[in-house]
């Protein structure tokens, strides 16, 4: 990613999605058709909601949500949101519906990992700049609400 995508990536963009991902009805962000959506997560302090614009990785099992926060030393907010309240909102290819996060360990998260960077090769450059954190993987399953 160069800088300036980089910057609208990190700085633009998910202002733009917020508004952009809930009118196209969850088809369209800065990123293209159907590639990022909108996860509204519980807040860990504030308990208010909070939408954050992610790209999501469908693996067959659910959506991958991946912890890069772009290669920075500390996690994205929205992980904690996910570990203190798994129950989420996603509006992806659709109108928002009701999912559960499952933060993925050992084998799952190994498998999760490889399937995020045949998507995004770029994934671990994060991975090496961030280290030595690791990146958080969440899987995101519909669920009754």
């Amino acid at each position: 990613m160069t800088r300036a995508g980089s910057y609208l990536g990190q700085k633009l963009a998910p202002h733009v999605d917020k508004f952009l991902i809930p009118r196209t009805n969850g088809h369209l962000s800065t990123m293209g058709r159907d590639k990022v959506g909108l996860v509204t997560t519980t807040g860990a302090k504030s308990g208010r909601p909070r939408p954050q614009p992610l790209a999501l990785i469908d693996d067959g099992d659910g959506l991958l949500a991946i912890g890069s926060n772009y290669g920075r030393e500390t996690h994205p907010g929205w992980s904690a949101n996910l570990l203190a309240h798994p129950d989420c909102t996603v509006e992806l290819n659709g109108p928002p519906a009701p999912y559960r996060a499952e933060l993925l360990a050992g084998d799952e998260r190994a498998a999760a990992w490889a399937t995020a960077n045949d998507v995004y090769a770029g994934y671990e450059n994060y991975r090496v700049n961030c280290a030595p954190r690791q990146i958080r993987i969440f899987r995101l399953r519909p669920s009754a609400g």
